[in-house]
């Protein structure tokens, strides 16, 4: 026994010895070479430093400078500026490569190394890195070069740092605890930020961002966030973007591009609150202008209609839709299961103001009230298209107050051009409903204007209302007041029966004869008043069942007739249009026989007209016209025929005409029209 104890204590005092001359040997010039020459003959790397530095007052610290670790042969070392380590002494005693602490000081790595660094790289090497633990890694100066990855001094720190080279993720996922990482600019793929600051932890694959913020776009971004990389998952508890520039059209398209790629992918986010503050955007279709928004309790990728308690909050300084402009927008909405309610939306636009609170569906909306006033809109030429289709997901629209006040509205690029000026427009309990097109199936609604032009007629305070019950449509009265005549129309129409049966009555006094040939396109160059009655009914789903089904009659009379610029103007008008110019240039009364009549220039004369009434007669589609005669100073004309709006072979007009020596014949037959035209000189066409 005291052998054996001769034996420990000697191989304890050997042990104490080398331990001696190991810290004694730290402190002089051959540190350096003791230490390279240990890590080149014990370990397959190869090791190149300037120098150690090593005091006994701090025994567990070692420092190497400028050290340069080669891991693979034929490739340039990974190199720092300085390698600070702090041991851990059980560690010593447990045989494991175990640190307190392990700070990096500028490391320069290169990309290709970072790729042999990877698990699936070291399986297929001849060594691999050992298994390294520390409580703290801390890495300053950092700077990477990627294809992916780029980060301009940085500095990171990872709390309870464990490198296994058995683990597929990469090393700076290999730890459980906090982190921090700072930077002076960052780059990944093609994202550029600026001043980069994370603050969080990591642990059994939840990463949590306590605090992050960076610029971007010249904007200022921060919030904290929860990340779930199995469950592909994201929790976004606060996010702040200020003073946003995004003036990138490319950009935006990139970002679209990534979420839908993320989207599918199966990633999801929760948006507890998101704010953007005092930004500005600048796309091809819209602009914003000092614009705040909050989002609160968004589901991504979720649908408006599938937010369960979602809130967005929005305003701006001004901006522009589509190249209009627009100031102070409004605009507040929730979201619950398959309904966005608006609970306020308001804007300056088209030097007028807009309101409205209601709320829809996937295929409603219920507007509480609609109000608009002051606006000047230009229309443009597909107007109409464009509105139908911006409603046309809903199937109907109910709007429980409307009101339009002081409205100037201009259509000039349109078949029919038209113009209304001081138009107020009021609805009380609106629905209307989609089939298949839009009809007022219940509420009351009235439009009255200072001003209105159709078509280049002129009307003086023209006035509408009109009232439906549950499909029983009928307007009440419309006034279409012209300079010294007036039309007023009644009449009803019946949605819920089929065929949607109509009825309606005309009453027309003094009535311009101009309105002939701008509002129904006929030739009629005769100035004069009008005087007519009409009753109509048929059904009104379409025009097959309109064909089948009009009865009713019309009557005219025409007063104070006359053709204002010459008689030729009043048989020209109902020449073929191609033909006019020639008919014109061969019209000049010519010596016939041995009579001969002296040219008369009548272009700057009025010409008195005597027109016998027009009456049509409609018994199911199948009009009759009665004889209408035409006779002043040198014309004489007459219309006569029948016309069938269901069949070709039923339709048949003649009309005849003729001014001194010229004569025409116009006919519509079978769906075609032939004209027949002798000129004075004898010309027919």
């Amino acid at each position: 026994m005291r052998f054996i104890g001769k034996i420990i204590a000697t191989l304890a005092v050997l042990i104490a010895l080398g331990i001696t001359i190991v810290l004694a040997l730290l402190h002089t010039r051959y540190a350096t070479p003791m230490i390279t020459q240990a890590v080149n003959r014990f370990t397959p790397y190869t090791l190149a430093l300037d120098d150690i530095r090593y005091h006994i007052r701090d025994p567990w610290h070692l420092t190497l400078q400028r050290p340069a670790l080669t891991i693979t042969d034929g490739q340039p070392p990974i190199t720092a500026n300085r390698l600070s380590v702090w041991f851990n002494p059980s560690s010593l005693l447990q045989l494991q490569w175990q640190f307190d602490s392990i700070l990096v000081d500028e490391p320069v790595v290169f990309a290709k190394q970072l790729s042999d660094l990877a698990p699936e790289a070291m399986e297929a090497s001849t060594f691999a890195l050992p298994e390294l633990r520390s409580h703290r890694l801390a890495i300053s100066h950092l700077n990477v070069s990627t294809p992916s990855l780029r980060l301009k001094q940085g500095e990171l720190q990872l709390d309870q740092w464990h490198y296994q080279p058995s683990n597929p993720a990469p090393w700076w996922q290999q730890f459980d605890g906090n982190f921090q990482l700072a930077a002076d600019s960052a780059r990944w793929q093609q994202w550029q930020i600026q001043q980069p600051l994370l603050d969080g932890s990591h642990r059994n694959n939840q990463w949590t961002l306590n605090a992050f913020s960076f610029d971007w776009q010249n904007a200022n971004i921060n919030g904290q966030f929860d990340a779930a990389l199995d469950k592909r998952s994201v929790d976004i508890h606060q996010l702040t973007l200020s003073g946003l520039q995004l003036q990138d059209f490319k950009l935006t398209n990139e970002i679209q591009q990534q979420a839908y790629a993320l989207a599918s992918q199966g990633w999801q986010a929760t948006v507890r609150r998101a704010d953007i503050l005092d930004s500005s955007i600048e796309l091809p279709s819209l602009s914003l202008n000092h614009a705040n928004l909050s989002l609160t309790n968004w589901h991504w990728p979720g649908t408006v209609y599938s937010q369960e308690d979602a809130w967005l909050s929005f305003n701006a300084e001004s901006g522009s839709w589509h190249q209009r402009p627009f100031t102070d927008p409004l605009l507040d909405l929730s979201f619950t299961p398959g309904t966005v309610a608006l609970n306020g939306v308001a804007v300056n636009a088209l030097e007028g103001y807009w309101r409205a609170s209601g709320r829809f569906t996937p295929d409603a909306l219920r507007l509480d009230n609609l109000t608009s006033k002051g606006i000047k809109w230009f229309l443009p030429a597909d107007w109409a298209g464009q509105l139908v289709q911006a409603v046309s997901p809903f199937k109907q629209i109910r709007i429980d107050t409307l009101n339009i006040g002081y409205a100037q509205l201009t259509a000039a690029d349109s078949n029919t051009p038209w113009y209304i000026n001081g138009l107020n427009v009021n609805g009380r309990d609106l629905l209307i409903r989609q089939q298949p097109y839009f009809n007022l199936w219940h509420g009351s609604l009235s439009a009255t204007a200072r001003q209105a032009s159709l078509n280049t007629i002129d009307l003086q305070e023209p006035l509408v209302e009109m009232r439906s019950e549950q499909g029983q449509w009928q307007l009440e009265q419309a006034f279409l007041p012209f300079k010294g005549g007036l039309l007023e129309a009644t009449g009803q129409w019946d949605l819920n029966q089929e065929g949607l049966p109509w009825h309606a009555a005309l009453q027309g006094d003094s009535l311009p004869a101009n309105i002939l040939p701008q509002w129904l396109s006929l030739p009629w160059p005769a100035a004069g008043r009008i005087d007519a009655t009409a009753a109509l009914q048929g059904l009104g789903q379409h025009y097959t069942g309109l064909a089948h089904s009009l009865n009713g009659e019309l009557r005219a009379t025409f007063r104070d007739s006359e053709v204002n610029q010459g008689s030729t103007t009043f048989l020209q008008a109902w020449h073929p249009p191609a033909a006019q110019e020639s008919i014109s240039a061969t019209a000049e009364p010519t010596i016939t026989g041995s009579q001969s009549e002296k040219p008369t220039d009548d272009t700057e004369k009025k010409t008195s007209l005597a027109i016998t009434p027009l009456k049509i007669r409609s018994d199911r589609g199948r009009l009759t016209i009665a004889p209408l005669t035409i006779k002043g100073k040198d014309i004489d004309a007459s219309l006569k025929g029948q016309w069938d709006l269901a069949s070709p072979t039923g339709q048949q007009l003649e009309l005849h005409a003729k001014l001194g020596c010229q004569r025409l014949i116009r006919r519509w037959q079978d769906g075609q029209q032939t004209v027949s035209v002798s000129t004075c000189v004898g010309n027919n066409m």
